[in-house]
């Protein structure tokens, strides 16, 4: 029987000690999953894999429950379903705390380190801080691999899977929000979590890239810390500030959908040029009505899928096809607004 166990009362007791001294473990809940996509965005992936064991056992920890993982799962989800028409049963814990914090990511690790995993998972939050936590892990003999938007790759992780050139999404967003503006005009930055190496590795790109427009000014860089209603007041401000704001980049998947709330209700659709990340439902609905300009949508079904595959090789002692898996990103523009609706959440979407 296929089991998505809860984390157990007993983890959130081993992680009592974090700086706040103490912390609430909570499992991700389905809420606005990503559940009408059924099939890899690489055709060409080998699924053909034997497994050498009838069962396996495997931590994964992301760096805060959002929707945007609720992608990653169905594709985990999918994964853990064609191993068990193999007979094959991949037990599995899908943990993130309710706000990003690297600390509680490296004691989850080490307390996971202990529970008889046979591979640790991890959506790196912080590199610096997660790579001796990771480590550890392996120095136990627990292969460790990372997923997601951020890779350590001076580390002993066995392998990663997901996005990785978050720099050239950064850029492609940046350049076809400029260009729409006409290269010239006021621009400001809306951006997530400090540290976060996804985030940053895109602000660098928004930057560079609107450094090759010299008539494009830079007025304002806030960070909403991955909270809707925060980028919703950011933006707001800015709509005050700023009365002539000719675009906003946005550099993780909840600041769109706080800017164009923003930029929507004061009746400014299609007036400021929006570009930001993913696939969230109220992205992809901003994007269909014209109030965001363009979204830069990471595959993040091929990333669950191909984690749990790469994983099991790895627990069987096998060689992966690629140390790094880069699974890419597609700017999506307002033509394509309907196609994605329908493939990630299927045709009976609604954004309310």
């Amino acid at each position: 029987m296929l089991r998505r166990k809860m984390m157990v009362m007993a983890m959130a007791a081993a992680m009592i000690g974090t700086m706040t001294g103490s912390v609430n473990v909570y499992a991700a809940k389905a809420g606005d999953s990503a559940t009408g996509k059924t099939e890899l965005a690489d055709a060409d992936f080998d699924t053909s894999y034997e497994p050498k064991k009838d069962s396996y056992k495997i931590y994964c920890t992301y760096k805060n429950i959002h929707s945007w993982y609720d992608a990653i799962k169905c594709g985990v989800d999918a994964a853990v379903a064609d191993f068990a028409e193999k007979g094959v049963e991949i037990d599995y814990e899908w943990y993130g705390p309710a706000e990003p914090d690297a600390v509680d990511q490296v004691n989850s690790i080490e307390t996971a380190i202990g529970q008889g995993y046979d591979l640790i998972a991890v959506d790196v939050n912080q590199p610096e801080t997660t790579a001796k936590a990771v480590d550890e892990a392996v120095a136990a003999g627990i292969p460790v691999a990372t997923f997601a938007s951020s890779d350590i790759e001076d580390c002993d992780r066995s392998f990663f899977v997901g996005n990785t050139d978050n720099y050239g999404d950064g850029c492609a967003l940046a350049k076809a929000v400029c260009e729409e503006m006409g290269g010239k005009g006021q621009i400001a930055i809306l951006s997530g979590t400090m540290g976060a190496a996804s985030h940053e590795e895109r602000l660098q790109g928004f930057k560079d890239t609107i450094a090759e427009y010299p008539d494009i000014e830079i007025v304002d860089e806030q960070r909403d810390n991955d909270a809707v209603e925060k980028a919703i007041s950011i933006t707001e401000s800015w709509l005050q500030a700023y009365p002539d704001l000719g675009g906003i980049l946005c550099n993780n998947m909840s600041n769109p959908v706080g800017a164009c709330q923003a930029v929507k209700d004061a009746g400014k659709s299609g007036d400021i040029v929006i570009g930001g990340m993913d696939h969230d439902l109220r992205t992809l609905e901003y994007l269909k009505d014209g109030t965001l300009f363009v979204a830069q949508v990471q595959n993040c079904y091929d990333m669950g899928y191909k984690l749990v595959y790469n994983a099991v090789k790895t627990i069987d002692g096998e060689a992966v096809e690629e140390e790094a898996t880069n699974v890419g990103s597609t700017s999506v523009y307002a033509d394509s607004a309907d196609k994605y609706i329908e493939m990630l959440y299927g045709e009976s979407a609604d954004a309310e």
